[in-house]
């Protein structure tokens, strides 16, 4: 988390200075940073693109996909994935750069949230949830299938509350 809150920091310094390629990399890099950090502490599959993508799409569903919390997390996803993109084609304005900053230190924000609470209970609802707690975890649990820990550090043993 403190390679997040630096990365924020550089991105709002390099914006300053007028290096849009830079802020833009810092900014997507503290999402990604973030990302790793909450997927480390769940033991979770993180090493490529789709895997973080995976992790968030977990963080989002037992959150509440429509809370205010989940969408900060969707909204920063997408903010570190167009930023990224900046980084190599050099398109985005300065007001998306700086737009796309607030969207990932609201993600950080969130994800230290998160980071400071015990998972909660989560319940395989629909076959991609399956799909995607299998990517993350290396183990499928049937649909209807209830871990006490949202599969945390899970080892394909359910676990009660």
């Amino acid at each position: 988390m403190q390679i997040s809150r630096r990365s924020l920091q550089q991105s709002r310094i390099h914006l300053a200075e007028g290096d849009r390629l830079q802020a833009s990399e810092k900014a997507s890099g503290a999402v990604a940073a973030a990302t790793k950090g909450v997927a480390e502490l769940r033991n979770w599959a993180h090493d490529n693109h789709a895997l973080r993508n995976s992790v968030v799409s977990q963080l989002a569903a037992e959150l509440g996909r429509s809370t205010p919390d989940a969408q900060a997390l969707y909204r920063g996803r997408a903010a570190a994935n167009e930023q990224h993109q900046n980084y190599f084609d050099n398109v985005a304005l300065e007001d998306d750069i700086l737009r796309d900053i607030g969207f990932a230190e609201a993600y950080v924000l969130v994800i230290e949230k998160v980071m400071s609470e015990p998972p909660k209970p989560f319940t395989v609802a629909e076959d991609t949830d399956s799909y995607r707690i299998a990517q993350i975890t290396g183990h499928r649990p049937d649909k209807g299938a209830t871990d006490a820990q949202g599969f945390a550090n899970f080892t394909g043993d359910l676990r009660e509350g």
